[in-house]
Order: structure tokens, then sequence, then C-alpha cells
């Protein structure tokens, strides 16, 4: 399992915990580290909490998950990533059509 290359053994075991093994095992490394990459670049401090609990915006296309941080910039402003770090809620927005 690739994921356990990018999170520490905590964070991995409740990846684990969390989701189907058969769904985990569907994720492509590629996808997943180019939108981890994305959340680094737009200095989300709490990328790992992300896996956790949005593992499913890392099978989404890059470009939606760009268009969608963009969004969520443009609607919170300059500190959008702390806001969000307090609650994660506003990431739903990545699990809406």
């Amino acid at each position: 399992m690739f994921l356990e290359k990018y999170l520490n053994e905590f964070y991995f075991n409740q990846v684990l915990d969390n989701y189907d093994h058969g769904y985990l095992n569907t994720l492509d490394e590629e996808n997943f580290v180019l939108i981890y990459n994305l959340f680094k670049k737009y200095n989300f401090y709490f990328v790992d909490d992300i896996v956790l609990n949005y593992l499913e915006i890392f099978s989404q296309d890059v470009d939606f998950v760009l268009e969608k941080i963009k969004y969520l910039k443009d609607k919170l402003g300059d500190k959008f990533n702390y806001k969000i770090g307090y609650d994660m809620s506003y990431l739903n927005v990545f699990l809406e059509e």
C-alpha cells in the first residue's frame, strides 16, 4: 500500500481502519501524489488530516481539485487554508459536482 510512504504510522493505521481495503487498492498513486503536492503548494498544513477524513478527494481529477482550491481561496480570503484547518467541512466542496 503506497499510502504508507506519505503518512506516519498513526495516520496510516487510521486510514486502514476508516476505509475499505478494496477501495484503498483502487487509488492511483500518481494522482494521489499530484493532489497531495497541490495541497502542500497552497500551504495546507493538515494534509494528513485531509487524507484521513477526505481520501476521496485524492481520486479526483487534479484540475478539478485545483479549481476548488482557488474557489475556496477566493471565497475565504488570504488565510483560507487556516480557516479550512479550523473547519474542515469547507472541504465538502470537493465532493460536490
